[in-house]
């Protein structure tokens, strides 16, 4: 039977198709309506697919459609069980139900490129390509989750000291529409799942649960990967001068206490809320003696078997150039680019996001960003000596721009919006390089 067979049938069985036009509609106006138009058009499509589907006469050609309405109504892990691409954090659902429940496909066995090995940090990994720090490894699931899929560099998602609730819904919509001065993002668009294309924006601060409840499940999520396979732990700091340099260090140092071989420090964050007519602080790394002062303090709290990266935005060419001799002698390894800071509003040009008028564009529409900071960084790294690792991402939506970033010098890369719409996105890397990636180590 084929897929679209097997999704019809669960459906039916379930009892969900003859309310599944209305669940999809529920699901566009979540956040915001569109314009009568385009709701109509929505409604249409729907119910005639519903329609097809009760009467069996449902094809492959359907299998897009229903993947987007059957999602959007709230199925997803229904989609994921038969092997269907689909996106693997629910938009629609609120942060902390996500944490524990990813509802993307996840394959029986972990795909591997043979025996193969990269160095990434000091240690062997399957393969250099994983997912950095986002609401995709906010906990234990996740990183199994990506684990499974064949993502061998996690970073688990920004911890704190004490707990931050996430900014209030929508938190992640998809960008559609050609990048500009002002992104324009509706809550109700769509981009298919595995398209290179796909862009999106975020806007959920940085939530983090209180550290009685990630420390432990940061200590469950070391035991779920191979040992092959690396995982990171962000950190951030709150705070002024030197309590933001303390702050930093002591949550590093809970990190390094429940077993992070290596902390990554968020320096970058394009959502932390302000008081700001625009809602939202700079990233710290624009700052560079306030970064350093971080990185210094950090580096002389934690273990040397504890390795350290620091997390950077896109910087210009000035900037980066005089950040990044200061920054080596310090890390193990500099990570970037975070998603860039951007206005976001919707079509009727009110903020996508209430009270927020700036959030992160990530996905294809970084991918030019992200080469040039990863080409800038490896050139700084080889005509200054230094020693640090580069992971790279950006714009990560397909294995041309896995290869992209790779080839451009990154010891790894990583894919935030890439394996958000695509959790096939690893398999699909290694089965075209795992023989042929160059810079595998010896074995």
């Amino acid at each position: 039977m084929s897929v679209v067979g097997r999704v019809r049938d669960d459906l039916a069985a379930r009892g969900l198709l003859d309310g599944l036009p209305a669940a999809f509609l529920a699901g566009v106006t979540r956040f915001a309506t569109p314009p009568a138009a385009e709701l109509d058009t929505l409604r249409t499509a729907a119910g005639d697919l519903a329609a097809r589907l009760a009467a069996g006469e449902a094809g492959d050609d359907d299998l897009p459609l229903i993947t987007r309405v059957a999602y959007v109504a709230g199925h997803g892990g229904l989609l994921a069980a038969h092997g269907v691409r689909t996106p693997s954090y629910d938009v629609l659902g609120s942060y902390r139900d996500n944490l524990t429940t990813p509802v993307g496909p996840q394959l029986e066995e972990r795909p591997r490129a043979g025996d193969r090995r990269w160095r990434v940090l000091g240690r062997d990994v399957g393969f250099p390509l994983g997912v950095p720090a986002c609401v995709l490894n906010g906990g234990e699931e996740w990183v199994r989750f990506h684990a499974r899929n064949g993502f061998s560099v996690l970073t688990y998602k920004t911890v704190r000291s004490r707990a931050h609730q996430p900014n209030v819904q929508p938190n992640w919509t998809f960008a559609p529409r050609p990048p500009a001065d002002v992104v324009v993002s509706d809550p109700w668009d769509w981009m298919a799942p595995g398209s290179p294309d796909v862009s999106t924006v975020n806007s959920f601060g940085v939530p983090s649960p209180a550290p009685e409840e990630w420390m432990p499940d940061l200590e469950r999520s070391l035991a779920a990967v191979d040992a092959d396979q690396l995982l990171l732990v962000s950190v951030m700091g709150e705070g002024e001068g030197t309590g933001l340099v303390d702050d930093f260090a002591q949550v590093a140092g809970m990190a390094q206490e429940a077993g992070a071989p290596v902390v990554e420090l968020n320096l970058s964050c394009p959502n932390t809320l302000s008081s700001s007519p625009d809602g939202v602080k700079p990233p710290l790394c624009l700052d560079a003696d306030a970064t350093l002062a971080v990185v210094e303090g950090v580096r002389r709290a934690l273990d040397d078997r504890t390795g350290l990266v620091a997390k950077l935005s896109w910087l210009d060419e000035p900037g980066l150039a005089a950040l990044v001799p200061r920054l080596a002698p310090l890390v193990d390894g500099v990570a970037g680019i975070n998603t860039l800071q951007s206005r976001v509003v919707r079509s009727d040009g009110e903020p996508t996001f209430p009270g927020r008028a700036l959030a992160g564009l990530s996905g294809a529409a970084a991918r030019d960003a992200a080469l040039d900071l990863t080409r800038r960084l490896v050139g700084l790294r080889e005509t200054g000596g230094h020693r640090f690792d580069v992971l790279a991402m950006g714009g990560v939506t397909d294995v041309a721009s896995f290869a992209a970033l790779f080839e451009a010098g990154a010891d790894a890369v990583q894919s935030a919006s890439g394996a958000f719409a695509d959790p096939f996105l690893a398999r699909d890397c290694i089965a075209a390089l795992g023989d042929t990636l160059p810079r595998s180590v010896p074995r």
